[in-house]
């Protein structure tokens, strides 16, 4: 069983540098610890009405501004989303970074949540707000290896097998290179 300590154990303290031409953004990877029922996370169901990633399962999270920390960002970007209040998030550290097929950088903001949570979605950017039990999604069973295309290109992505949830692309990604920190595959597995 993994304890608390080692999911948070494996964030650095800071996070993986934008490579040159991508665009900066940040996602909050929320923790709650539920002490009889394990640590869950946060997720969000994006609007069904979005121009760009439409009724996808995310992190809370968006582009970072000018003069904004990848911590500043994902903080701004989900108390828009989702009202979750920047003194409710202990910040950890950071999780590998996620280039996107967009061009966006992804810096996944590790954060323990507390205190008395009274989350509301906003319509304009979230339908629903997901609190799911992390461990199950951190299994390495449940990372399926899929080819995609974008604009003419192939390339491998990752979907997470989930009872009510369709979670794919860069959010499954993050959680696979997470699950990867935590439970290191032989180099012959990792490569296929």
């Amino acid at each position: 069983m993994t304890s608390w300590q080692q999911l948070v154990e494996v964030a650095k303290p800071e996070p993986d540098p934008a490579p040159a031409g991508s665009r900066p953004s940040a996602v909050l990877v929320g923790l709650i610890d539920h002490e009889q029922d394990g640590p869950s996370v946060i997720l969000t169901r994006r609007a069904d009405h979005l121009r760009h990633h439409a009724g996808q399962i995310s992190f809370p999270g968006g582009r970072i501004e000018a003069a904004e920390t990848p911590a500043e960002a994902a903080m701004r970007e989900a108390f828009e989303e989702i009202t979750l209040a920047r003194e409710c998030v202990e910040v950890i550290g950071y999780l590998p970074g996620v280039v996107t097929t967009a061009g966006f950088h992804i810096a996944p903001v590790l954060g323990r949540v507390t205190g008395d949570l009274c989350l509301t979605p906003d319509p304009g950017e979230v339908d629903r707000i997901l609190i799911e039990p992390v461990l199950p999604l951190l299994n390495p069973a449940n990372h399926l290896s899929v080819m995609r295309d974008y604009q003419g290109k192939a390339y491998q992505s990752w979907t997470i097998r989930h009872d009510h949830e369709y979670i794919w692309g860069a959010t499954a990604r993050l959680i696979v290179q997470w699950a990867r920190l935590l439970y290191p595959q032989p180099r012959k597995e990792r490569e296929a």
